[in-house]
């Protein structure tokens, strides 16, 4: 088995990967007030209360936006399986080609996606990974990525609308039966899941209009699942990031 971490801005996910399947998840939050220990403790009870034994992982390996817990995570995964864990950098190899002006601005996790989706879907691709921030990442017919798209996540930006707004009330991110909204709910709901569906589907067009060429959609991240279903035409993905850290570690199997 191999145990796959992703380390986001907002949550730690976890996933336990068995023959080139997703056998067992979890996802807690990324605090940096904890310590490597108190990592390896939340680790191990979830390997408990899912009958997984910490001697039967073979490697483990992590993407991380927050270089601060880097190895806070690092340690208490190998302190945990007795194992190395991998960090994905630009010194492990993934099979991606960055063609942009800084390659080393491409978070981890993005790498982690543009490789899962080269390994398992058509290309080119436009890839819509929704978390703390919308990240939008157009991979070409070559295995190359070739530049993306950002914006604030649908939760950070509702939630910072209703901060700022006097007389705005927290919302319940549950999809309403209309557009227009008759209460202030529903009017913030659709915003929400209506107006981000609509963002998504413009840039995708656009962006095909200016590559001049389709491009195959996939959906995947933390608040995908919110929009899921008004993006029929994605291929929601919500493990492609997994896909892409098993992806990234088999090529680098010899380091362990």
């Amino acid at each position: 088995m191999i145990l796959l971490l992703d380390l986001g801005n907002t949550n730690l996910y976890v996933g336990v990967d068995q023959n080139g399947t997703l056998i067992s998840e979890y996802r807690t939050d990324s605090d940096l007030t904890r310590s490597s220990d108190m990592y390896r403790s939340l680790l191990k009870e979830f390997l408990n209360q899912n009958n997984l034994k910490a001697d039967d992982f073979e490697g483990a390996i992590l993407s991380s936006v927050i270089p601060s817990l880097s190895r806070s995570i690092v340690h208490a995964v190998e302190t945990l399986i007795g194992k190395k864990c991998l960090l994905v950098s630009n010194k492990l190899k993934s099979g991606l080609s960055i063609h942009i002006d800084n390659p080393s601005e491409l978070g981890a996790d993005l790498v982690c996606d543009c490789v899962g989706a080269i390994g398992n879907y058509p290309l080119p691709c436009f890839i819509t990974d929704l978390g703390t921030a919308n990240k939008f990442l157009i991979v070409d017919n070559k295995k190359n990525f070739i530049g993306g798209i950002i914006t604030p996540g649908i939760k950070l930006s509702m939630q910072s609308l209703i901060r700022n707004a006097a007389q705005l009330s927290d919302l319940s991110y549950q999809k309403p039966e209309k557009i227009v909204g008759k209460n202030t709910l529903d009017c913030l709901n659709s915003g929400a899941i209506y107006g981000t569906s609509a963002m998504i589907k413009e840039l995708l067009r656009e962006t095909e209009k200016e590559l001049n060429c389709q491009l195959y959609p996939i959906l995947t991240g933390g608040n995908s699942y919110l929009v899921k279903d008004e993006l029929s035409s994605f291929k929601y993905d919500p493990h492609l990031i997994f896909k892409g850290l098993k992806a990234i570690y088999e090529k680098n199997r010899g380091l362990l």
